[in-house]
């Protein structure tokens, strides 16, 4: 797929929206320098993954990004964490998660942070990296 490469797997914001799936709402696959790393894999993500032309491989991410617990960003969270470690199989990857993602009341469940190498609590003004990608958050 070359060098740089993004796909969105759904653009569908607003509850209604979403929902009704008037649009896709299966977030964004990122590959950048050999990394691999799907943004908030709303609704329907992994089936808009594997129904992909080219096919994304959820086993071959090397991260996931939720930038925030709403639904619309996060309902597939826990099945794209479940196929990128092949049911817990392979343990690996990272998550990256604001807290209140994780915290009390969580979109992401506590049996399949096990199944990641390791999770990230996203912090305001802070830098983080996966393979050959940077990111920062924002300061509110």
């Amino acid at each position: 797929m070359g060098d740089a490469f993004l796909k969105f797997l759904g653009t569908a914001g607003a509850r209604v929206v979403v929902f009704k799936q008037l649009r896709a709402s299966g977030g964004l696959w990122l590959e950048l320098n050999g990394t691999r790393i799907h943004i908030d894999p709303g609704p329907g993500a992994l089936v808009r993954a594997l129904s992909s032309r080219p096919k994304l491989d959820p086993e071959k991410l090397d991260a996931l990004l939720l930038t925030h617990r709403h639904l619309d960003h996060s309902a597939d969270i826990n099945v794209m964490i479940e196929a990128m470690t092949e049911g817990g199989r392979r343990k690996g990857g990272l998550l990256f998660a604001p807290a209140d993602a994780l915290d009390e009341d969580p979109v992401v469940l506590n049996y399949v942070r096990g199944y990641l190498g390791k999770v990230e609590v996203l912090e305001e003004g802070k830098s983080y990296r996966v393979g050959g990608i940077t990111f920062s958050t924002p300061l509110r």
